[in-house]
């Protein structure tokens, strides 16, 4: 369906993300229109600017399903681990219709935004802040979204940093399929099977899997949820492919520097190798990390911000000698912790530590 999309009202709300690294933090409510089946709706997105708008660089993030822009990202955009980037980069983060923390339940009858129709919707948001163009930072769903928008508006992505990625419809990749459209599930344990397999679960440390499943009772809208996953669940494929003609790839993929990450335990590794076997092979980088599942974002935060900040080098964003202090703060904090699970997941998720990262335009599949 044809998107028709048109501000009605932006309003500042309270802080949804608390940010140390500058005053400015708020939550700025744009509501928009979509088309379905022939009728036109009304949604409200809630964008959180978080850092200071007036910084060269920004970042625009989308969550998945289940989580939003505090739960998904606040805890790697608020880590010292992250401060190169947080002192470069103005972040806004787009929460989908309905899913912000205790929000109301969207209005029934109303059709969920389908994936293509969220992704029409962000060159709104980058209307509405004065964004020409950004770095895009989704996770699941929020990573399906920038993918189509990343290939429709290729001028307004510098880069795109892909956590657990999809860009099949789930007649090709059922796994989404298999784990929620049993509705009768209790609305937490389907969330759980979303993100963690029964391995790890086994395996995993029961403290994240309690907080979260916490955060899903207490701060989310179950029935909001549900659809934002139905909606997910019903997507389209992705009309992406690697050409095998030179000159054609750009014609037929994303043209922008793009970072997968998945861990090795997640159950989106297949979802995400097929993403990168479909992008240009000359200007995708592939990192699978050791010892993270489908939560690598707090995981393996240090890890991430490591993989991130060398990807924004990479396009020159970030200067030489922040990243010597990066490298020079990752000493410190191994040596500090002295943990041997520590230690052991830094070592191995990166094949022995930042030296040997190289994020030049290629393919490269890290596996420890």
């Amino acid at each position: 369906c044809k998107m028709d999309l048109q501000e009605v009202n932006i309003t500042p709300d309270k802080p949804l993300l608390q940010d140390k690294h500058s005053n400015e933090s708020e939550d700025n409510v744009v509501e928009c229109t979509y088309t379905a089946a022939g009728n036109h709706y009304s949604t409200k997105l809630h964008v959180v600017v978080q850092g200071n708008r007036s910084l060269g660089h920004s970042i625009v993030t989308f969550h998945d399903v289940g989580l939003n822009s505090v739960s998904n990202f606040g805890a790697l955009m608020n880590s010292e681990a992250m401060e190169p980037v947080a002192h470069k980069y103005c972040v806004y983060h787009i929460n989908a219709p309905g899913q912000e923390e205790h929000a109301r339940t969207l209005p029934s009858g109303h059709p969920y935004p389908t994936m293509e129709n969220l992704s029409d919707m962000v060159p709104k948001i980058f209307q509405e802040f004065g964004i020409k163009s950004a770095i895009c930072l989704g996770s699941g769903a929020g990573a399906n979204v920038f993918l189509r928008f990343a290939f429709k508006n290729p001028s307004m992505v510098e880069g795109l940093i892909a956590v657990n990625p999809t860009i099949s419809t789930v007649g090709n990749l059922s796994w989404i399929g298999e784990k929620i459209t049993n509705w009768t599930t209790p609305f937490s344990d389907q969330i759980m099977n979303y993100y963690f397999t029964k391995s790890e679960v086994e395996l995993q440390n029961h403290e994240l899997l309690d907080t979260h499943r916490i955060h899903f009772k207490k701060f989310m809208n179950e029935e909001n949820v549900i659809n934002f996953m139905k909606s997910y669940e019903r997507r389209s494929d992705i009309n992406i492919t690697r050409s095998p003609d030179p000159q054609q790839v750009d014609k037929t993929t994303l043209k922008c520097q793009t970072l997968i990450l998945v861990g090795d335990l997640s159950p989106f590794v297949d979802e995400a190798v097929e993403v990168n076997s479909r992008l240009n092979v000359k200007k995708t980088t592939f990192l699978k990390m050791a010892d993270a599942g489908g939560m690598i974002l707090e995981e393996q935060i240090f890890n991430v911000a490591e993989a991130i900040t060398y990807f924004l080098q990479g396009l020159g964003h970030i200067p030489g000698v922040m990243m010597t202090r990066l490298a020079r703060s990752r000493t410190i904090s191994n040596s500090s912790t002295g943990s041997a699970d520590g230690d052991h997941k830094r070592i191995r998720t990166l094949s022995g530590g930042s030296a040997n990262m190289d994020f030049s335009p290629k393919t490269e599949v890290v596996i420890c």
